[in-house]
């Protein structure tokens, strides 16, 4: 006989059937999982595998270079004093905001083809980015520069009402020379130009990273 013993629970949360006879053993008793659990588990080698996307490769070293070199193109293209700290800035030639995006649409353009969807959503959001980088962002660096024409202007003029005792109208300024200080940036957008440049340079980058790999 095959089945010698069968036991069923009728719990309203359980079920398990135990069959047993001489050559067939069978228990089974599933178990609820619990609801609230998160497992990660990452490993070093999960993590070491982001040095082979080329897609994140070619963006950060894009971005990288593009930084690294904008104090020594404000000298030469703007003719501005050397300051390391334009490496930290926005602004500024080329634009690392335009290359990396770019970089990262021909990486992908590379790894899955110009008719894929992926790569036509980089580069609807690449074109966003270098639209915004020479539009909205620029209009507000030329919004800060005259803020902060508006705001020395009211700081002297607080120097001579102070000088002339007109204590009115230094108060009035000394509101507002404390209401937009410190200086705001104007080094946020970028022109046309350096759009351009910072969209081929990511492209170039691409490239070689490419041949290089």
């Amino acid at each position: 006989m095959l089945m010698k013993h069968c036991f069923v629970s009728h719990n309203a949360n359980d079920l398990c059937f135990s069959f047993s006879n001489s050559k067939f053993n069978l228990a089974s008793c599933p178990k609820k999982p619990p609801r609230l659990t998160c497992v990660v588990n990452v490993g070093f080698q999960d993590i070491a595998e982001v040095i082979h996307n080329k897609v994140l490769i070619a963006a950060g070293t894009s971005a990288v270079i593009g930084q690294l070199s904008k104090p020594f193109t404000s000298v030469v293209l703007y003719g501005k004093n050397l300051d390391f700290r334009s490496v930290f800035q926005a602004g500024g030639f080329p634009s690392t905001h335009s290359s990396s995006v770019v970089a990262a649409a021909t990486a992908i353009a590379f790894e899955r083809g110009f008719a894929d969807s992926i790569f036509g959503l980089t580069v609807v959001y690449a074109g966003l980015i270098m639209y915004d980088a020479q539009g909205v962002r620029r209009e507000v660096g030329k919004h800060a520069k005259v803020l902060n024409k508006l705001t020395a202007n009211a700081r002297r003029s607080e120097v001579m009402s102070l000088k002339g005792n007109e204590s009115n109208k230094a108060l009035t300024s000394e509101e507002i020379s404390e209401e937009i200080a410190p200086p705001l940036k104007e080094s946020i957008g970028h022109t046309e130009v350096e759009v351009i440049a910072g969209a081929l340079f990511g492209f170039l980058v691409t490239l070689s990273v490419y041949s290089l790999m």
